[in-house]
């Protein structure tokens, strides 16, 4: 019976351990699958302060869900976004080296980046809901200071509000 009884306790561990690494799997296979097949979306940070694009930068990534590249020089912001290939671009309107706008024309008339939302930051700007209209197109805005929720709202979905 000693026999048995030692038996039944080895049979009983494997289950236990078995049902403890089954409850850690995820529910879904396929919520894996689409998580892991999702891409990052990657975003260029254009600014003379270099602490802003820093924090920025770390606050977007914690949450996960993009790369960040930051430029602090405007005159190197286009070749920056041709190597980065970033899907937003946040753009300082003043820039001590080069202007916001003079910016956005280049990437504009570049075939590669025409597509790619710029987001104008300023502390200029009041309200978040200006938008910033020139012959290169319309784009959304986000006033300086702002929250940690709008940088990641107009990140992942920079809509002209």
């Amino acid at each position: 019976m000693k026999r048995l009884a030692a038996a039944k306790s080895l049979i009983r561990i494997p289950r236990l351990v078995a049902g403890c690494v089954r409850s850690l799997r995820p529910k879904s296979r396929r919520a894996v699958v689409e998580k892991k097949s999702a891409r990052k979306k990657r975003i260029l940070l254009v600014d003379d302060e270099s602490a802003l694009t820093h924090i920025c930068k770390l606050m977007l990534e914690r949450t996960d869900d993009f790369v960040v590249e930051e430029e602090n020089l405007g005159m190197r912001a286009l070749s920056t976004a041709r190597k980065f290939r970033p899907d937003v671009i946040f753009l300082d309107i003043r820039l001590p080296d080069k202007d916001g706008h003079a910016i956005a024309a280049e990437l504009h008339s570049d075939p590669e980046l025409r597509d790619v939302p710029i987001v104008f930051w300023s502390g200029t700007i009041r309200h978040r809901q200006e938008i910033i209209a020139n012959a290169h197109g319309c784009w959304p805005t986000l006033p300086k200071p702002f929250s940690h929720d709008e940088l990641t709202e107009l990140a992942a979905n920079p809509s002209y509000r």
